[in-house]
């Protein structure tokens, strides 16, 4: 079993954890973010280069295009002075660009002239642009392949095509050339013009994108499987790309057990310039955060749980130890114990709490004292009321054993000690049985009381000589008088001619009995129209009945706790129910017969407390044929 000081501390501890798990939630989110957005950073710093090289392709292939152009005057003048002059003023307009010519299709110049062609160049020294003056007759440029990878390439007018980069055989340095066709009307292609790009610079540029320590570049040309150069491994330069451990189109791979994300962007030119990273150096940074972070929360939240311990153990273990101490005294019955702790807070409410309770124990345990006995004195008395009620109602069957003319058996199940339910059955004379069953509104002793004093009075009268009518007047009028209480009494009384089986009888406000007679000799309802109910009011009149009971006929005589049992469902057992039930056990002895159905009754309740008295009583005529 924890102590308080352990659940208090169970309690910030946890509130603690949630707390930590919030941070831990909010810088999880905020990593991603970071990481979404280191990501971002990357691939824009690949776009703004492949952007700001963009803008020097598309102005080499634009003064490819124009060139070719003016190449078309120059064809069609003859003029070597306009193509002279378009060269220079391209070199003077583009700084970017090193060199440019134009250079003619085999004979495509006039008929005798095998190869024609122009081409300007920037001093690397001077960096002024020249004319080249070498002998064109001598060089045979168609079979180079910068000619052939853009004349077999462009197909028609305005399409710019790229050689593969190439180190040039003056000045060592990496060059690529840009190309545009010139085509006569009928589209034939005449010459090529093209302009030179040193692209040393721009390598050394991209070389200079570092995200990270150990991240390296590629830019290549993918659709001619050629890589310009690399960052990691130099001599991969002019390599083919299957030479490379990855796909170079991937955007994750591993390479010597090092996970690396590829950022790459082709170029308008259709190179690809792409940055390799390590994973664990793009997210390095975010992480060695996150592990700052989970540290200090872990060591403030130690800090945070010692103090607290520290202050619920002076502020509030000790005073419980002391509490606890002294209310254990009162456990082991020491009601004069006096908890002595002054302090102004809960604890000090408790423990004058405790006083005030120990005080009000100590009077009620005596007061308890005196209920408990005064319950047991009551208890004791409605036992004695319970067994004299009991043995005031017939209990002895057979009652009659040398009267063969009938049998009868009756039973009175109470709801409390005592009830209000009555019943009897007495020989007037010896030709006359009387049997009465009776109901007293409410319950208890009351009900009880108010029961003997109505099953003494229809006895008395009935003795008397009096028809059942007459007798159910007089204690209907006995009733009213000093009936402060206000109770009532429904009653059904009947006499029994025993040697002609006729049978008379009165209903005050009883339930209908049921008789079993006729051919068919099942139970049917009596036809015993209710009078008004005993000591509701007085001078009331009552009507009497006669039928004649031949031999085997029974009475079935129950009062309102039967019909009206409830189930689990709030459902009453039911008139109907019971005629269906007392037509199940046709034929049996009548002490069967009323066990059964009161069986069917606790089937019916299941286990649903009795909410009021059950009493039944049969009678079965026996008497000869012919009195």
């Amino acid at each position: 079993m924890h102590s308080l000081r352990t659940r208090i501390l169970i309690i910030v501890l946890f509130f603690l954890a949630f707390i930590g798990s919030a941070f831990l939630l909010y810088s999880l989110r905020t990593t991603i973010n970071y990481k979404q957005l280191r990501l971002d950073g990357i691939e824009k710093t690949v776009e703004f280069e492949t952007e700001r090289i963009n803008k020097i392709i598309a102005q080499i292939e634009h003064g490819a295009v124009d060139m070719a152009n003016d190449s078309l005057l120059y064809y069609i003048s003859q003029s070597e002075e306009v193509g002279i002059t378009s060269i220079l003023e391209y070199l003077h307009s583009y700084s970017v660009a090193i060199g440019g010519g134009f250079w003619f299709e085999p004979y495509a110049y006039n008929e005798h002239t095998l190869r024609a062609g122009l081409y300007g160049y920037v001093d690397q020294e001077t960096h002024e642009i020249c004319l080249d003056e070498f002998d064109i007759t001598d060089y045979d440029y168609h079979n180079f392949n910068w000619y052939r990878e853009i004349a077999d390439v462009i197909t028609h007018p305005y399409e710019v095509a790229w050689t593969k980069p190439y180190v040039d055989d003056t000045t060592y340095k990496l060059m690529t050339t840009a190309g545009a066709g010139v085509y006569s009307a009928e589209g034939k292609l005449i010459a090529i013009s093209t302009i030179d790009w040193e692209i040393d610079d721009v390598v050394r540029q991209l070389t200079a994108i570092k995200p990270t320590e150990n991240s390296f570049i590629i830019l290549c040309v993918p659709k001619q499987d050629y890589i310009i150069f690399s960052t990691r491994i130099s001599s991969l330069v002019g390599a083919s790309l299957d030479t490379l451990a990855w796909d170079i189109d991937a955007d994750f791979f591993t390479l010597e057990g090092i996970a690396y994300l590829s950022f790459g962007r082709y170029m308008d030119n259709g190179w690809l310039l792409s940055v390799q990273i390590p994973e664990n150096e793009i997210f390095a940074e975010v992480e060695s955060q996150n592990s700052r972070f989970t540290l200090i929360i872990a060591l403030s939240s130690i800090l945070m749980l010692y103090l607290a311990y520290l202050l619920i153990s002076k502020l509030i273990n000790a005073p419980i130890k002391k509490l606890t101490r002294d209310v254990s005294q009162l456990a082991l019955g020491n009601l004069d114990i006096h908890i002595d702790i002054t302090s102004k807070d809960e604890l000090g409410l408790l423990a004058q709490t405790f006083n005030q309770m120990t005080a009000d124990l100590k009077a009620s345990i005596e007061e308890n004292a005196r209920e408990r006995a005064e319950k047991e004195r009551i208890g004791t008395e409605l036992s004695i009321a319970k067994e004299i009620q009991a043995s005031m109602l017939p209990c002895v069957f057979p009652p009659f054993p040398e009267r063969p003319e009938f049998e009868i058996y009756a039973t009175m199940l109470p709801a409390k000690e005592v009830g209000g339910d009555f019943y009897d059955f007495f020989l007037i004379d010896d030709n006359n049985l009387a049997v009465v069953i009776g109901d007293v509104s409410g319950k208890g002793v009351p009900a009880a009381l108010f029961m003997v004093i109505t099953k003494t009075l229809i006895n008395n009268n009935a003795c008397s000589g009096k028809c059942p009518r007459e007798v159910l007047e007089t204690v209907n009028d006995i009733l009213c008088e000093n009936n402060e209480a206000c109770m009532f009494v429904t009653a059904f009384l009947g006499y029994l001619d025993l040697p002609s089986g006729r049978f008379t009888y009165t209903n005050a406000g009883h339930n209908l009995p049921l008789l079993r007679s006729g051919s068919e000799r099942r139970f049917d309802w009596l036809n015993a129209i209710p009078g008004f109910v005993l000591a509701g009011m007085g001078g009331m009149s009552y009507n009497q009945h006669e039928i004649t009971l031949q031999p085997g006929d029974e009475l079935f005589l129950y009062t309102d706790g039967v019909t009206e049992a409830l189930n689990s469902k709030n459902k009453m057992f039911s008139e109907h129910r019971l005629l269906e039930t007392a037509n199940q056990y046709l034929d049996l002895p009548l002490k069967e017969f009323i066990v059964s159905i009161k069986q069917e009754i606790d089937k019916f309740t299941n286990g649903v407390k009795q909410s009021d008295d059950i009493t039944m009583l049969a009678l079965r005529s026996k008497h000869s044929s012919n009195p």
